[in-house]
């Protein structure tokens, strides 16, 4: 009894390691004040690399083992930022049962819908999937990351509010892009402190890079 005790110690320890430290939760457009780029883009296909980097169908993958997914989307409009490619892939969460990169599981996401995304540029680094790189974006899960937009309304879906996570929300898509316009414009003096605390988390771990999506709560 007293060893099996120690064993779920250990297990418990281990998956902590690797647990990625959110702190507070933000919402869509709170979270775009600091997102590089922000765009409405539509969903073309779903991508799935294996260790070595090859594409492989999803009903390849081992799911008991490391591997990249990533989205590939047609950009329909840039809200904030800047990029010249009408395409680009946007990588979310590692599927691997063990490990977490603070990337947003991107599971749910459908082709041939439209969303607005809020991204982080990728960083190369040891923590990358296979095939990320610089030229790639990120979800960052710790954030609203993405929201649904609806055609027929010309509106969008999400949380937008912190107060109740579990209720989404429909606005205007207008009034969506003023509020990113205003917080980004005439509103960055306010910053929400958890992301300050998250940067001084990824310090601490020696992380230097510009991007929370980027980061393992391994330490090596």
């Amino acid at each position: 009894m007293k060893q099996t005790f120690s064993i779920l110690i250990i297990l418990l320890t281990f998956q902590m390691a690797f647990a990625c430290n959110c702190g507070k939760f933000r919402t869509f457009i709170s979270a775009s004040k600091d997102s590089e780029l922000v765009i409405k883009a539509k969903v073309l296909k779903h991508n799935y690399y294996n260790r070595q980097g090859q594409s492989v169908s999803k009903e390849e993958i081992d799911e008991t083992e490391f591997f990249g997914h990533s989205i590939l989307v047609e950009v329909l409009e840039i809200i904030k930022g800047q990029e010249s490619r009408k395409t680009f892939e946007i990588y979310g969460g590692s599927e691997w049962k063990y490990a977490s990169d603070c990337k947003m599981k991107i599971d749910g996401i459908k082709i041939n819908e439209t969303y607005i995304f809020s991204l982080y540029q990728s960083i190369k680094s040891k923590h990358s999937q296979p095939n990320e790189n610089k030229n790639d974006y990120s979800l960052y899960a710790c954030q609203e990351s993405y929201i649904k937009f609806i055609n027929e309304t010309e509106s969008v879906k999400g949380v937008f509010k912190g107060k109740n996570l579990d209720k989404e929300r429909i606005i205007p898509y207008k009034k969506m892009k003023n509020k990113i316009t205003f917080y980004n414009n005439g509103y960055n003096s306010l910053r929400l402190n958890s992301y300050s605390e998250f940067n001084a988390s990824l310090l601490s771990f020696g992380y230097s890079g510009k991007n929370p999506a980027d980061f393992s709560a391994t330490k090596s």
